[in-house]
């Protein structure tokens, strides 16, 4: 799997686009901002992220590409989709949290061990002078959204950068560490949002330990357990869009319960059932379709392969399958959005 690491800086007054409107809004989360962002970590599947750059900031905004750094973690293969075709077949057990990140719990130990590849290369950024007072946006898809995630949090522990200059947004990202580590990446305070599209399997993996005393929903899903123990569990503020990524498509801001868990967001959709392989059926297959689709596609592209393209060419993937998950509890987002106000 390669990643690559992009340091890009851009004049702080500059680096968000038009204000969104805050009627209803909870968060500060930037819809215009995330979707350039997206582009940029579609950016690191390729090679061309000059291009990637300058298609995506207008020309009269101030940006440049200080350094693009590339590393190879041979975790299982080479390639990305045979490693996440692994993990999703086989089950995440082997691939748990069990690493400890500078005192702040256990994480993910192929995700640590990728970042630390990364690190010098991050840190040599932080390290400039002339870059002390600018902000940083750590971002990525997939499993760099969690590599993002643990730079974000060494920038702020180890006092590279205050929380108040850091802001984190992923896409896809996998569950990265431990209920601990989430807790004490929380208290960091950095301004985190993970965006999650309709039924994207990766986001519920590895799997969070479930609450067998809660009451299940509809679909049978219950509640990520909240406790201190080294299972996987989410940091930060998720952000789903259970239908559509088009621009304007309806999104909401996942603040119940549990904290970093909201049963009214992705956590409702039951994914368990569909990666047991005593139960494997042609219906498991269309539905095991749509999770990886949902998982390459945000905001209408698909992510690989328009980064690839110098973020040129939105047309390159494939038509989505006919069926969905998520489309199964569409029909009540808009009681969820009650919530909101």
């Amino acid at each position: 799997m390669r990643v690559v690491v992009l340091a890009l800086l851009l004049a702080s007054r500059q680096v968000s686009a038009q204000e969104e409107p805050t009627t209803n809004r909870s968060t500060r989360y930037d819809e215009a901002l995330a979707t350039k962002l997206l582009h940029l970590s579609g950016a690191a599947y390729g090679a061309k992220q000059k291009e990637c750059i300058e298609n995506t900031f207008p020309i009269e905004e101030e940006r440049f590409l200080f350094t693009s750094t590339e590393a190879v973690c041979d975790i299982l293969d080479s390639s990305a989709k045979y490693y996440l075709g692994q993990l999703l077949m086989e089950g995440w057990d082997t691939y748990g949290v069990g690493s400890d990140f500078i005192g702040m719990g256990k994480v993910n130990r192929y995700f640590l061990k990728a970042q630390d590849q990364l690190w010098r290369a991050v840190l040599e950024l932080l390290a400039r002078f002339e870059y002390r007072d600018h902000s940083l946006i750590f971002t990525g898809h997939s499993l760099g959204g969690a590599m993002a995630a643990l730079a974000a949090a060494r920038t702020v522990k180890q006092g590279y950068r205050p929380a108040s200059a850091v802001k984190l947004y992923t896409f896809g990202q996998p569950r990265t560490g431990s209920y601990e580590f989430e807790m004490n990446y929380d208290k960091l305070g950095i301004e985190s949002y993970r965006v999650v599209y309709a039924s994207d399997i990766v986001p519920h993996q590895p799997f969070c330990r479930k609450d067998l005393f809660a009451p299940a929903n509809k679909d049978g899903s219950r509640p990520c357990r909240a406790s201190k123990d080294d299972e996987a569990y989410h940091h930060g503020v998720e952000i789903w869009y259970p239908e559509s990524m088009k621009t304007g498509s309806l999104y909401l801001e996942c603040l119940g319960q549990p904290k970093n868990e909201d049963m009214d967001c992705s956590d409702s959709l039951t994914f368990d059932e569909f990666l047991d392989k005593l139960n494997w059926t042609l219906d498991t297959a269309s539905n095991m379709d749509a999770f990886v689709w949902d998982h390459k596609h945000y905001f209408d592209v698909m992510v690989s392969g328009f980064g690839k393209s110098g973020c040129s060419d939105r047309l390159i993937g494939s038509e989505p399958p006919t069926q969905s998950l998520a489309s199964k509890v569409i029909s009540d987002v808009w009681g969820a959005l009650g919530k909101l106000g």
